[in-house]
């Protein structure tokens, strides 16, 4: 038994002797283990770092890395880059700069790559020994992706008003890295409120460059029966990139404003009694709420009690009356009888005349609610001729108070009568004489 234990020893010291050491991977080798960025756009210049390793036990030195144009891919500055020792098994970092052509279409695109290097051998037994290695050839591959972007900047206008007709314009920009062409615009607004008139909703653009806008003009019209508020346009956008690319199709929306606002008519109706009536009327194509007419302060004239009245609701197409005591702001509201007169009396010829030929405009003003909750208020001019009737009116209601009070006197009446008998027994007189 120990013979046997003896002998296989023997056999295995053997093998170990007659068995040469193996040493892997002695020789220094230069790999690019890893880059980034990868992925641009046609027109970019981006800096990529690269991760350079040696794979080998022995030091490289003087590792020089030459980059090569390709079609579509070149390096910005200089086009070698310079190691000066690199250890083994040890890595570095390299920093190069590229640029993609405009016109680089979607794909994968190589920067071939050459390598030379010596690399140190220190295992040989005459002492340390250099050698200059074989060029090695490296490809970097980026991945290219259409840089084509559409933007609609601009959209105005972007409010409307109620059945009027209104320019709408979109301004649609490339906002990518490659031309546009054959592009296809459109827009929808699926309630059917607005819509395009004098043409449809689809405009054509032959070529779009880089960083070039253009203006899509609409003729557009809100339903007169439609509700204010906020509606929603969806755009589509069909194009082709300029680099050969498919063709590719942009959705997106944007909001368009139905204002609520209506407008007014006031006239001017009657003056009679001290009150200047106007007549009212919503003109517009939206119903106003809570409607109040107001007579601000102004030079020419004075309102006597209450500035304000609240009409209410006003649909379209509906109107109202209302009346102020209006009077010329030169009139004295604390004298009456003869001393009214008299102060009527001292207006001056030009003064009648101006106020007759209806040149004197009351501004009045009517506050609102609008058919999207906002508080407005419009102004109107309205001419109004009440001067020169309220001039004369005391004087005219004065002398019909005389006539008046003179045919209430009884004397006044007997004397009348008695005239009336006397030329009647006159008269008869005369006939039966003759």
């Amino acid at each position: 038994m120990i013979k046997k234990i003896i002998a296989l020893f023997c056999v295995v010291t053997f093998l170990v002797c007659a068995v040469p050491q193996l040493s892997a991977g002695t020789d220094a080798k230069i790999v690019i283990t890893g880059v980034k960025p990868t992925e641009l756009s046609p027109g970019d210049t981006k800096e990529i770092l690269l991760t350079v390793k040696n794979a080998g036990s022995n030091d490289a030195k003087q590792v020089t890395f030459n980059f090569l144009e390709s079609q579509y891919i070149s390096v910005v500055g200089p086009s070698s880059v310079c190691i000066n020792s690199l250890n083994g098994w040890c890595s570095k970092d390299v920093e190069i700069t590229v640029h993609v052509s405009e016109g680089a279409p979607s794909g994968s695109h190589a920067i071939p790559v050459t390598c030379t290097f010596s690399q140190y051998d220190s295992s040989g037994s005459q002492g340390t020994v250099t050698e200059t290695m074989p060029e090695v050839t490296y490809s970097i591959v980026f991945m290219v992706e259409a840089g084509a972007m559409i933007d609609v900047s601009d959209v105005d206008m972007a409010e409307l008003n109620l059945g009027e007709e209104t320019k709408l314009d979109f301004t649609v920009t490339n906002i990518g890295n490659s031309p546009l062409q054959n592009l296809v615009f459109s827009w929808n607004e699926k309630e059917g409120v607005i819509l395009p008139v004098y043409s449809d909703n689809t405009k054509y653009i032959k070529y779009l460059d880089v960083g070039e806008s253009t203006e899509l003009e609409y003729t557009v019209v809100a339903d007169v029966n439609a509700v204010a508020g906020l509606y929603q346009l969806d755009l589509s956008c069909e194009f082709e990139d300029g680099t050969g690319g498919s063709g590719e199709i942009l959705n997106t929306t944007t909001g368009v404003f139905v204002r609520g606002e209506t407008d007014f008519d006031v006239t001017f109706s009657e003056s009679s009694a001290g009150q200047t009536s106007l007549s009212v009327a919503n003109t517009g194509n939206n119903p106003a709420y809570s409607v109040t007419v107001r007579i601000p302060e102004q030079n020419d004239f004075k309102v006597l009690g209450s500035t304000a009245s609240i009409v209410g609701n006003l649909d379209k197409g509906d109107y109202t009356i209302v009346s102020f005591q209006v009077t010329p702001a030169s009139a004295s509201f604390g004298e009456t009888g003869a001393a009214e007169i008299t102060r009527q009396r001292q207006f001056s010829e030009g003064e009648r005349q101006r106020t007759a030929l209806g040149s004197n405009n009351l501004k009045v003003l009517i506050e609102y609610t609008d058919a999207t909750g906002v508080r407005r208020t419009v102004e109107k001019t309205v001419p109004i001729q009440f001067m020169a009737m309220s001039s004369e009116g005391p004087q005219l209601k004065t002398n019909m108070g005389q006539q008046q009070s003179i045919w209430q006197n009884p004397a006044f009446i007997a004397t009348i009568a008695f005239m009336v008998l006397f030329i009647g027994g006159f008269i008869y007189y005369r006939r039966r004489k003759s």
